[in-house]
């Protein structure tokens, strides 16, 4: 098949002229060192049109974003979390609606987390080329099987989405199936709020008050330093370093480099570091409570397991595999209200909402 390759404001502006409803999406692009993921190519096709639209020589990308952003068109793409990070942030809102493929496929049995070319070629019979899968697609020129590579992506996922979605509607999971990718697009227009970060460091749930106290003040300060300077956080301060410092509590810089931090680290935050820790010893009221973890409640286990069993019941009741239904995560969420969280009526879990709590409400 044909596709278009659009490096200028006007061509965009007339292939975005487009009547369909449903447009195949997808993106290549960057992210290593960025905190924010680089765009190197978007893709679309309409159902007869194929779009490779170059983020590098189009100064005016809102005609693309008015279509994506239409409530009467649906965005149909495949994985799309990472997708969806980068509309967000380079046009400012999320898609207005969305159908991912692979969210289809979880609920027809054929795989949780099935990657494009597998489901292609199992529904299709097409063997796709993957070989330019880790193309740094920011360089320029980009080669024509590069370009053809991308084309594929967004080409085979039309069809691919037609025979997904008569599966659905035979089943009569169409309806589960748009909660959920809903759902999806919804959790990622949620961020991270930076006081709260020190809650996903690894091994938080072993320091003491002070010491989180200290590491909630480090992480905040990371997280806004990463967005400010679009930074990976990692390459801003590692995180392992940052646990250290909420450890030991340096006083000096001498002190920070017994902790074996990076000399680059100590040169250009040694100061801003050790003043955290300075007002968290300085305002010990604001502390957090220690981290306790799921698994160190009584009747975890036989909880966990009970869960399981009901979730496992459902899924063969209702034809939806029982991963998808409840993973460990969401399982987690639940405990975690049910056991610390019983106050806040308005901010129920994901188990029992939806077409989740269809399912569970009654049973759990």
């Amino acid at each position: 098949m044909t596709y278009t390759y659009i490096a200028d404001n006007q061509t965009l502006a007339e292939f975005c002229q487009t009547d369909a409803t449903l447009l195949a999406v997808d993106t290549e692009f960057v992210r290593t060192r960025t905190f924010y993921a680089r765009p190197g190519l978007y893709q679309l096709h309409d159902g007869e049109r194929t779009a490779l639209i170059d983020p590098q020589a189009v100064t005016d990308l809102s005609p693309l974003w008015r279509l994506l952003h239409d409530s009467n068109r649906i965005c149909l793409l495949h994985a799309g979390g990472e997708d969806l990070e980068l509309f967000q942030h380079q046009s400012g809102a999320l898609p207005a609606r969305v159908h991912d493929t692979q969210l289809a496929a979880a609920f027809l049995g054929l795989g949780a987390q099935l990657g494009f070319a597998p489901l292609v070629e199992q529904l299709l019979c097409v063997s796709l080329d993957k070989a330019h899968a880790r193309t740094d697609w920011l360089a320029r020129p980009l080669s024509a099987a590069q370009l053809s590579y991308a084309a594929d992506d967004v080409i085979y996922l039309y069809p691919l989405y037609q025979k997904l979605h008569e599966q659905l509607a035979q089943r009569g999971l169409l309806d589960w199936f748009e909660q959920e990718c809903e759902w999806a697009v919804k959790r990622r227009a949620v961020s991270v709020e930076p006081a709260l970060a020190y809650l996903d460091v690894k091994n938080a749930w072993t320091l003491d008050r002070q010491a989180l106290g200290i590491l909630q003040r480090l992480c905040e300060w990371r997280l806004n330093e990463a967005r400010k300077r679009d930074l990976a956080v990692n390459f801003v301060v590692r995180e392992a370093h940052l646990f250290r410092v909420a450890e030991r509590a340096p006083l000096s810089l001498s002190d920070l480099n017994r902790l074996g931090l990076e000399p680059m680290e100590i040169k250009r935050h040694g100061q801003t570091l050790l003043g955290f820790v300075q007002q968290a010893l300085a305002a010990p009221e604001t502390w957090p409570e220690p981290v306790r973890r799921l698994v160190d409640y009584p009747g975890y286990k036989a909880e966990l397991k009970r869960i399981r069993g009901l979730v496992e019941q459902a899924g063969e009741e209702s034809g939806v595999p029982a991963e998808l239904i409840a993973s460990k995560r969401l399982i987690h969420q639940y405990l975690s209200w049910k056991w610390r969280l019983e106050e806040c009526e308005n901010n129920q879990p994901a188990l029992l909402q939806g077409w989740r709590g269809e399912l569970l409400q009654s049973r759990l």
